[in-house]
């Protein structure tokens, strides 16, 4: 395995750079995953501005210019995967291949991302009002999120302890400054990717099989690929399989070139 990293990975909503660590070390390649401002060890500015998805992609471009010598393979689940498509589509240079873990460009209907937004208001609001941990009880009870209950007991302790470190005031921010209901939609745009892509959802998450679906036939550089007996947290609920499928992808790439 080579010692300089080509690959980094962005991590979810509430996660940190601990919530990849299970899949990463699967790989067959040197990745690595910065903690997302307001996460894990990340700094928790008070200006709304710096939770955007344009200045967070100005972040990460900053850690990639330091990491990386060459194109790398960037990694993105949930939010960390609509930050990877908003980076590629801005420095689609840099990058190498772009895998995306349950990911979606936006809502691009209007009135459904008016909904969402409504509805983002109200989580903060409940966040705002009752504190962190009974927040952190409403987003685990998510049905999005129902097949990680059979997960084990240490890993679903573990998920959670880092949840519970993330501090409000950071999860409050990137849901008003970058949250699905505020975000300006890309599926226009998708069809400038030209990088190969490859999308993985959960065959437990329909919602989200769908919407790579779409998102295959309208990127052509792309592949689709289900990992069986997950929902929406492959890396997190099969992270062996999930690595297999990337490391597979990874290695057609090395073969090409």
């Amino acid at each position: 395995m080579p010692n300089s990293p080509s690959g980094m990975i962005l991590h979810g909503f509430a996660g940190s750079s601990d919530s990849m660590l299970e899949m990463a070390s699967h790989f067959h390649f040197n990745t690595i995953i910065p903690d997302l401002i307001g996460h894990g060890k990340s700094p928790c500015p008070e200006e709304l501005k710096q939770y955007t998805l344009d200045a967070m992609v100005g972040q990460i471009h900053a850690v990639a210019e330091v990491s990386f010598e060459k194109s790398f393979d960037l990694i993105g689940y949930s939010m960390g995967a609509r930050l990877a498509i908003e980076y590629a589509l801005e420095h689609q240079d840099k990058l190498r291949s772009l895998i995306l873990i349950g990911g979606t460009p936006g809502i691009d209907d209007d009135a459904a991302r008016h909904e969402r937004a409504l509805e983002d208001a109200k989580k903060i609001a409940f966040l705002e009002d009752k504190g962190l941990e009974q927040f952190i009880n409403f987003w685990e009870s998510q049905q999005i999120f129902a097949s990680q209950r059979y997960l084990s007991p240490e890993t679903q302790m573990r998920q959670r302890r880092t949840r519970l470190s993330t501090k409000p005031f950071a999860l409050a921010s990137h849901l008003r400054a970058s949250g699905t209901g505020v975000m300006i939609s890309r599926w226009s745009r998708l069809n400038e990717l030209k990088i190969p892509v490859l999308l993985i959802v959960g065959s437990e998450d329909k919602k989200y099989i769908e919407i790579g679906r779409q998102m295959q036939s309208t990127i052509s550089s792309s592949s689709l690929s289900i990992i069986n007996s997950a929902g929406h947290a492959t890396h997190l609920e099969q992270p062996a399989n999930t690595a297999k499928a990337i490391d597979k992808f990874i290695g057609g790439l090395t073969n090409e070139n």
